[in-house]
């Protein structure tokens, strides 16, 4: 086992202690959650990259040697952050709907998440171990999929293109989310996009934007260009209509597949295999 493997392994311990094994000694004044609520608090102020050891000390009026008494890096502090902020999916009130319905409300509820900690999206999930929470998200993905009624291997390929569009169709919301945190206008921060985007107008080099732009019969990209029009009826909500068209767009090609799939025999239903639970009995 190579230095790093046994640093990742040490690093995922920590990251799923439930912090309820008792500790030698006299009652600590500071906690795990304290560090991890005080780091999050600087990355949502500052960003990410904010988060340092002797940052977080400050923010808590403790010695930064006091913090390795939980953390022994600064990446594993960064690992509890995530898992943190990730929290949980929210849990269904009802019976269970349709997978295209449930998957919606999957989608929905990770974009909210992402927007609400819009410093996530700084963190390259490069070697980094994953947490309880990430796994909680994981685990919604897959139960709504499942109601496709599509094999085991399938349902974790749909779960890859859900997830890369549910992350890459909020990344203006996210920015958005991040420019409101740093005092910036829905107004400002809208014509900032416009002006950028308005530089291929004319310019050589974007021959294909620029006609975009310039044409007739704009939609979307009329709101894109417009001095004051990205903001009407409220900047968010154009942004939640244009994640809404292409959420239905992904889910209109799941069904397809999950039709054509059907009518050819493919895979055993995921109901199908056998259960984890009933395999270990």
């Amino acid at each position: 086992m190579t230095d790093k493997t046994d640093e990742l392994r040490r690093r995922g311990e920590l990251l799923w202690d439930d912090g309820t094994r008792p500790s030698r000694g006299p009652k600590r004044a500071l906690s795990a959650q304290d560090v991890v609520q005080a780091a999050i608090a600087i990355a949502a102020r500052e960003g990410r990259a904010a988060v340092t050891m002797q940052a977080v000390a400050r923010e808590l009026g403790f010695t930064t040697m006091a913090l390795y008494r939980y953390f022994p890096s600064k990446d594993s502090l960064l690992d509890a952050i995530v898992d943190a902020a990730m929290g949980t999916p929210p849990a269904r009130t009802g019976p269970k709907g349709e997978w295209r319905e449930e998957v919606e409300r999957w989608a929905w509820a990770k974009r909210a998440m992402l927007m609400s900690h819009p410093w996530l999206g700084e963190l390259p999930f490069v070697a980094a171990p994953h947490g309880p929470n990430w796994l909680a998200w994981l685990e919604g993905a897959v139960d709504s999929l499942s109601g496709t009624g599509l094999g085991a291997v399938d349902v974790l390929d749909m779960l890859n293109v859900l997830d890369g569009y549910v992350r890459g169709g909020s990344d203006t919301a996210i920015s958005l989310a991040k420019a409101r945190a740093r005092g910036i206008s829905d107004e400002e921060w809208g014509a900032s996009i416009s002006a950028d985007l308005m530089r291929a107008v004319g310019d050589p080099r974007f021959p294909v934007l620029s006609k975009l732009f310039t044409s007739e019969g704009r939609t979307r990209a009329a709101a894109l260009t417009e001095d004051n029009s990205m903001i009407e009826d409220g900047l968010m909500g154009g942004l939640k209509a244009g994640f809404d068209f292409g959420l239905q767009r992904v889910l209109d090609g799941i069904q397809v597949y999950v039709e054509s799939s059907a009518a050819t025999g493919a895979d055993p239903s995921f109901h199908d295999l056998p259960n984890a639970d009933t395999d270990a009995n």
